[in-house]
């Protein structure tokens, strides 16, 4: 099929280069000139695991082209809407750019169409795009909600196997077109779920603030570990070996961060007020994730209550929101960061891919030095600080590490084996670890 995608983010531009790759005809729409003509050529500003390989492959086949015309999009079978709707300070999503989109679309349409709604929006938007069509262009727009469920780091593997496909719609027109669509990932039909419009939209924030309950719900239990001389291992493994409960989102630590969790709980805290709605799940879940930090900060400090912490010097061993992407939207390491380099004499940094966009996040700070690798800088520190649990952190070259001047390691996602740690002669603190 051709189809057009409108917003080259994470989400559009995994969508665009999987679907090309799966055969389909793609055109990748994005306002950003400069942004164009780098994808163009094969290349991203962002990274995401085998997401340039499949960029370039596709762009030779010439199944993926890139522009920044309406008038081109529109010319398509299947026009997907992936652009971003980030939190206003009232909570709500931000649909400033999805209103300029579809103005541009009514503008440029030639056809009857199926437009595609992968962004995260509030429940009701996938009817007032239909309503906004039926009033501003004579021809029929059908409107299909399809959420996305990518992982960063683990996003193009999601798209090709994934765990379910959620489409809200009403016609048979429009299952039929949805079908035909992933047909070529040969999925079990049992892995495309129909649902209403507006069941999808709510499908979508459901399942973020699911797991984001998960996360806070396992660091409040390493706050009682911590109080109670328990291990959060331990509880973790007798917990997550129920079946109904499960192990995945049970690993203590910093909290959640990136693009998603903490705007889509923002978002249903939102629509929890304005429904009137009483005791609010969400609004603990996010006050819990902003306090874990706060905790593990405490605990850097109860460690060095004695000194000065004027003379100290920390290393923080990740940036990026979590592995496997360079992505420092509402990261915990970001945000530990610029609450604890007043504190101190200096902070070295290092992370494996998160360098050059929190260098511009963190400019303001004078006290900050980005290092050349995870051990540049180490004799310099008094302590390090591990906020991203990156593979390569994971078996640390003690001999190095043994050059810390304090000799202690602060693990923000209990991500070390606090007895290996101790056996290099190095204090280990965790988060409801004993």
């Amino acid at each position: 099929m051709k189809i057009s995608i409108i917003g080259t983010g994470y989400v559009g531009l995994v969508s665009a280069a999987c679907f090309a790759d799966s055969g389909h005809s793609v055109l990748s729409l994005d306002k950003d000139k400069y942004k164009i003509k780098l994808l163009s050529s094969g290349k991203t500003s962002i990274f995401e695991p085998k997401l340039k390989t499949l960029l370039k492959k596709n762009i030779k086949d010439g199944r993926l082209s890139f522009t920044t015309s309406f008038s081109r999009a529109c010319n398509a079978d299947l026009l997907i809407l992936c652009i971003d709707t980030p939190s206003k300070k009232s909570g709500d999503p931000d649909l400033k750019n999805l209103n300029i989109a579809l103005r541009q679309i009514s503008k440029f349409l030639r056809k009857d169409l199926f437009l595609i709604i992968k962004s995260t929006v509030p429940i009701g938007t996938n009817e007032y795009i239909d309503d906004f069509f039926k009033k501003n262009s004579k021809f029929k727009v059908e409107i299909i909600s399809n959420p996305e469920f990518l992982k960063e780091g683990s996003a193009v593997q999601d798209f090709v196997f994934p765990s379910r496909i959620i489409v809200g719609c009403n016609s048979k027109a429009s299952k039929k077109i949805m079908k035909k669509l992933y047909a070529p990932l040969k999925l079990a039909q049992k892995k495309i779920i129909f649902m209403s419009a507006n069941s999808a939209e709510l499908t979508k924030y459901a399942s973020n603030s699911f797991l984001a309950t998960k996360i806070s719900f396992i660091n409040k239990i390493s706050q009682l570990a911590d109080l109670t001389n328990a291990n959060i291992h331990d509880i973790k493994l007798g917990l997550g070996s129920d079946p109904r409960i499960g192990e995945e989102f049970l690993n203590a630590g910093l909290g959640y961060g990136g693009s998603c969790f903490p705007k889509d709980i923002k978002a249903l805290i939102s629509l929890e007020k304005k429904s009137n709605l009483p005791f609010s799940i969400f609004s603990v879940v996010e006050k819990i994730n902003n306090q874990q930090y706060e905790i593990f900060y405490n605990k850097i400090l109860r460690a060095f209550e004695n000194s000065n912490l004027k003379n100290k010097s920390f290393f923080i061993w990740g940036l990026s929101f979590k592995p496997n992407t360079d992505d420092i939207r509402d990261s915990i390491s970001i945000r530990l960061i610029k609450k604890l380099s007043p504190q101190v004499k200096h902070i070295y940094v290092y992370d494996p891919q998160a360098m050059p966009s929190a260098s511009k996040s963190l400019s303001d700070i004078k006290n900050i030095t980005f290092s050349d690798n995870s051990y540049h800088n180490i004799e310099k520190s008094h302590a390090l600080v591990l906020c991203t649990e990156w593979n390569e952190f994971k078996n640390p070259v003690f001999k190095k590490l043994k050059n810390l001047k304090d000799k202690k390691i602060f693990d923000g996602r209990n991500f070390l084996e606090k007895s290996e740690v101790i056996d290099h002669g190095i204090e280990y603190i965790g988060l409801g670890i004993n």
